[in-house]
């Protein structure tokens, strides 16, 4: 979905770059990563069938708190039929009787009872962490942040608003760091899916892997970075 609203904007903008939204495109590869983070926190290898079903009872934790968070502030009634439905106490029992939790610290069992993050998950390590980070706060930022949102998200921009990570550096980052995590997301399914595997054929695979390395985007960003340290004067 969120690769079809890529592709789709570009096809809106082909023709003229000045309506081609940027930020959606970021936005569009930001929800990328982070279904690939409940993807492969989800389907990790070589869990327990406990912890399978701990992580499920996460998921479902953490709908809950938000929700009920989302329905007070917009004051809606708290003690009504909706809410009895979203009742997680069997939820928060079955937490709470696992062995994950009995062996957890306290602070690790506030951290599982708050519903706010996933426990236990491992890095995708498709990026190095820092790098993860500096490319996930650059989309991030880019779509609703002051300054930087309104310095690259328009090839036509105000001259008021400059910065060095311009639309063109917005663009291709995150062109193909959705590209990275699709194609990671791709291979590890099939992986899964032997019988989907089946129908694979072996210029698909290849392709598959290609466009899981690294090296375009770790190319373009050394030359950045190059660029980026010459004097201006």
């Amino acid at each position: 979905m969120h690769c079809n609203s890529i592709i789709k904007l570009f096809n809106i903008g082909q023709n003229e770059y000045s309506e081609l939204d940027i930020a959606l495109i970021a936005s569009a590869t930001r929800n990328i990563m982070d279904a690939a983070n409940v993807y492969f926190y989800i389907s990790e290898r070589g869990i327990s069938d406990e912890e399978v079903n701990f992580r499920y009872n996460l998921q479902l934790l953490n709908y809950n708190k938000n929700i009920k968070e989302i329905y007070k502030k917009l004051s809606f009634p708290m003690d009504n039929f909706r809410m009895k439905l979203d009742d997680m106490s069997f939820v928060i029992e079955e937490i709470k009787n696992s062995s994950i939790y009995s062996t957890a610290s306290n602070k690790e069992k506030s951290i599982i009872l708050s519903g706010k993050q996933f426990y236990n998950r491992k890095r995708v390590g498709i990026f190095s962490q820092d790098l993860e980070s500096a490319i996930f706060n650059i989309l991030s930022n880019s779509t609703h942040s002051f300054y930087i949102g309104l310095s690259n998200n328009s090839v036509k921009k105000s001259i008021v608003f400059l910065s060095y990570i311009d639309s063109l550096m917005l663009s291709i980052i995150s062109v193909e760091t959705a590209i990275l995590y699709v194609a990671n997301i791709i291979n590890d399914y099939l992986l899964l899916r032997r019988q989907l595997s089946k129908i694979i054929t072996q210029p698909e695979r290849i392709r598959i892997r290609d466009l899981m390395k690294i090296d375009y985007i770790n190319s373009y960003l050394e030359f950045k970075k190059c660029d980026f340290a010459k004097d201006i004067f």
